[in-house]
């Protein structure tokens, strides 16, 4: 199914603010006859340096952009990392450039990658990576580009703000050094790149660049204010004027680049594209100062494909039947059980018992949940569920958790329920060397309590014939429904403004969370989700498998070619002036 964009109109708000008359035609003249033929996609994530789930959209969707009629080339165009990455992972791409930027000029180099892929054909793509002298320094063990100190938050977006800021003017001059001048689709991902929305404007009036066009996608709604002190740093002295008769002293990444950008607006699921709109959390926390720009002009949900493919003895089955699919589900149970027994890990703290002895012979009816990821308390709900595990007694229920935390004190609440629900939790705070594709296809339930998520990894769970538990928010309810899973939801009176301020306002401080009226509705209405889905499991295996056979039907909606051609409709809107 196309994109409906009838109603779509550009918004250039900021367009006469900054540039004059004839400047605007020149550019509204390129970019009425730029062909779609080079796609850059810029991302401060790439294989080498992963967050959230950005890295991975990246690794699935370029190959299937390339393949697209019309386009003739896609790359990557993505920082280097210094104290993350190694260049004896890279080669020398033998260009360089100089960038203009805070009143002095910085030498900088691109670095490349040739990825060979195979799906959905053989192809190659290039990925470049700009190096740079004091910039893109993040450092931190978990090996994420966006944390450059964990203990200091304004020193962090501080040099978050100074790398983002120096990438946005570099990017037109790389793409210049590689040769491409002219027809580039400059796809931006996050706040990180926004601003190549104005440097890529700049670089066509000066003639760097012939013409090229900008597409923004949001994969969540941070954002970072960006002082007009330092906007002019990247746009040289022919806009620093322009930029001091606008009032304020500043404005947010997303703020310019969405009132420049000549695409429509994306996200990375329908549901969150009308949940930035609606939920109070978008609407009166995350993003208030961009309701005027998602009003005027709208965002538009993509849906990602899988992240995975399905598990290859789900994969062989000539047909899906509910014995077949218990045969292998009960294969995958007993592996996982002797993971668990197993792999100890000196990280690992919480062990699994079943009346007090090995799990080994956990019997078949009590179910093991499993929540992977990283740790993020400000999204993810894994004190949600924390809570949730105090509510069952001992051999009731069997809990593995992965998260991976930054600093010690992430832990404090993982220990203090391991202690209190002995037997029942487990967890492993690293990345697993062995067992991770055990938990996903041995697990009864995959649980997913996200406080927001733009797209989550449902599709995952689901492909790995596991039954997901929800919380009906953003990607989540595009993912999941009642003939494949569980979803549920905090009682909307507990979803003030008040209530949602004060539990970000807690930060990291999760004890002081347990009070927060909002926090115990969700570990309520999740406790009664499970405890229903854990019943079906028991007393109705039929329909519990017949769950895992709807997930497999469901998964087939969520493909990257689909996005892919969704992506290109949006492209072809650059040309609409």
């Amino acid at each position: 199914m196309e994109l409906n964009l009838e109603k779509w109109t550009k918004d250039w708000t900021l367009m006469s603010r900054l540039f004059k008359a004839n400047e605007i035609a020149i550019i509204s003249e390129k970019l009425r006859g730029i062909k779609i033929r080079n796609v850059v996609f810029c991302s401060f994530e790439n294989r080498f340096a992963k967050s959230g789930g950005l890295a991975a959209v990246t690794m699935n969707i370029l190959p299937h952009l390339k393949e697209l009629p019309g386009i003739k080339n896609v790359i990557l165009l993505t920082p280097f990392y210094p104290k993350i990455m190694h260049k004896d992972s890279l080669r020398p791409a033998g260009r360089s450039f100089n960038v203009p930027y805070n009143k002095t000029t910085v030498p900088a180099e691109l670095y490349e990658y040739t990825w060979n892929y195979s799906r959905p054909h053989n192809g190659s793509i290039k990925e470049y990576y700009i190096s740079a002298e004091g910039f893109f320094e993040s450092g931190n063990k978990l090996q994420d580009p966006y944390i450059y100190s964990k203990v200091n938050g304004t020193f962090n977006d501080k040099a978050m703000r100074e790398s983002s800021l120096f990438f946005c003017k570099a990017a037109p001059l790389a793409l210049n050094a590689l040769g491409f001048r002219e027809d580039i689709v400059f796809h931006l991902q996050e706040w990180q790149t926004a601003l190549i929305a104005l440097t890529s404007k700049v670089a066509m009036l000066n003639s760097m660049l012939t013409s090229c066009g900008t597409v923004q996608t949001m994969h969540n709604s941070y954002d970072s204010f960006i002082p007009f002190e330092l906007l002019s740093d990247i746009t040289g002295n022919t806009l620093k004027q322009k930029i001091s008769t606008i009032h304020g002293n500043g404005l947010t990444a997303y703020q310019i680049g969405l009132q420049l950008v000549d695409a429509p607006a994306t996200t990375v699921s329908e549901n969150f594209a009308a949940e930035l709109t609606s939920d109070n959390l978008q609407t009166e926390y995350f993003a208030p100062h961009l309701q005027s720009i998602f009003r005027k002009s709208g965002v538009y949900g993509v849906n990602n494909g899988m992240f995975t493919g399905i598990a290859p003895e789900y994969a062989e089955m000539a047909a899906y039947t509910i014995d077949g699919i218990r045969a292998v589900k009960q294969s995958k149970r007993k592996a996982l059980i002797k993971i668990l027994s197993g792999y100890k890990p000196q990280e690992r703290f919480g062990e699994l018992t079943y009346r007090g002895k090995t799990i080994t012979k956990l019997p078949d009816n009590i179910p093991i949940v499993v929540m992977s990821g990283r740790y993020d308390p400000m999204q993810k709900g894994y004190d949600v569920l924390l809570r949730v595990i105090e509510k069952f007694a001992e051999d009731e229920i069997k809990v593995i958790t992965t998260p991976l935390t930054l600093r010690p004190s992430d832990l404090d609440y993982f220990y203090e329920v391991a202690c209190k629900c002995k037997g029942n939790l487990t967890v492993f705070p690293l990345r697993l060397e062995k067992g991770y594709q055990e938990l996903q296809t041995g697990a009864t339930f995959g649980i997913m309590p996200s406080i927001y998520e733009p797209f989550g990894a449902a599709v995952e769970y689901m492909a790995n014939g596991t039954v997901n538990i929800g919380r009906a928010t953003g990607g989540l309810i595009d993912q999941i429904n009642s003939e494949c899973g569980f979803l549920f939801r905090e009682d909307a009176v507990f979803s003030t403004v008040e209530n949602i301020r004060n539990f970000y306002e807690t930060g990291n401080i999760v004890q002081a969370r347990k009070l927060n009226p909002w926090v115990q509705s969700m570990a309520d209405n999740l406790y009664e989700t499970l405890k229903k889905a854990i019943y079906q499991y028991q007393y109705d295996q039929d329909a519990y498998y017949g769950l895992i056979i709807n997930g497999f039907r469901k998964i087939n909606n969520f493909t990257w070619e689909a996005n892919a051609k969704k992506y290109f409709q949006v492209y072809e809107q650059i040309k609409k002036i």
